[in-house]
């Protein structure tokens, strides 16, 4: 009986062991639901819905999407936030929900303490485009006219404290010139495209296919953007001068390691998938799928930066 219960006693540590090693590599074993708080049918939604099949594919699992709208995507991020930190409920969400949000609404979740982050999904570097019937040719002229004429030149943007807004705050700040923020609730672009306002920071897919009203002064990045490659990055003008658009992959606090390595590994094996990586090209977005530790202070850091901003801007939400 004493060696039975020796031999028992030894094997416990293994069973454990192996038990523990069985529960890792299980995941998943019900369907994932990949919570977008974008409306469905727009840019990010259909690269949302292609990241969910490509993982599906990887995981040989259901993956299905959510969208959740509303409060500048407070609603779809608060809605993930409060969900079980197991694994099957995965935010895809903006860089303007983790860097921006915090200091523009009272919320009812910290973006920074409240999520995990898995990896980035992509990023875009935004243009400054003025209207093709504008004088200025170059960056440095637009700049050198603003400083001779303070107040006299304008920008729109998609709202106060969207991010077209937040970007023409640096801006100004780092080129030291004075400009009339213009804010709209629908696209302001055929404003922009007509010369009734001077400029706007925009995605480059809207000005690429606009390029006969528009006329791109600089890529909001530290080099070109390749599909334009005679537009200036802003930084060859104003040193260091950058802020990307980007979307990216969380779960939330407190999901175990290997939920969140296994979780990594399969959606970095999409986004570097020949299907994904040619639907961003084609949106003229660039790929992610860097390590979660750089990804987690590459937040706190643009958060830490946009906050700034904010503040000394005083930028208010509508």
């Amino acid at each position: 009986m004493n060696k039975l219960l020796k031999f028992l006693l030894a094997c416990i540590p293994i069973l454990l062991s192996c038990t523990s090693g069985h529960s890792a590599t299980a995941y998943p074993i019900k369907p994932i639901h990949l919570i977008l708080p974008v409306p469905a049918g727009n840019a990010g939604d259909i690269v949302g819905r292609l990241l969910a099949d490509r993982l599906s594919k990887n995981l040989n699992q259901a993956v299905l999407v959510e969208n959740k709208l509303g409060g500048g995507g407070n609603i779809g991020a608060e809605y993930a936030a409060k969900a079980l930190p197991d694994g099957y409920s995965v935010l895809i969400a903006s860089s303007g929900i983790f860097t921006a949000n915090k200091h523009l609404y009272k919320l009812n979740f910290d973006p920074l303490k409240d999520f995990t982050p898995i990896t980035l999904v992509y990023s875009g570097a935004p243009l400054l485009v003025v209207s093709s019937k504008i004088t200025f040719k170059s960056l440095q002229e637009f700049i050198d006219a603003a400083k001779k004429e303070p107040g006299k030149y304008t920008y729109a943007s998609y709202g106060s404290g969207h991010v077209s807004h937040i970007i023409a705050e640096m801006f100004k700040s780092a080129a030291s010139i004075d400009l009339l923020h213009v804010p709209y609730k629908n696209s302001p672009l055929p404003d922009v495209m007509s010369g009734e306002v001077d400029m706007i920071f925009e995605s480059p897919l809207l000005v690429i296919n606009n390029l006969a009203k528009l006329r791109p002064l600089g890529v909001v990045s530290l080099k070109r953007n390749v599909r334009l490659p005679d537009v200036q990055a802003i930084s060859e003008v104003l040193p260091g001068f950058e802020i990307t658009g980007w979307v990216g992959a969380f779960l939330q606090s407190g999901a175990s390691q290997d939920v969140v390595q296994r979780l990594h590994t399969e959606l970095v094996k999409a986004i570097k998938s020949p299907e994904f990586k040619s639907k961003l090209d084609e949106l003229m977005l660039e790929p992610g799928g860097n390590s979660t530790e750089d990804f987690t202070q590459y937040i706190k850091t643009m958060s830490d930066k946009v906050g700034r901003v904010i503040q000394d801007a005083k930028i208010k939400a509508e």
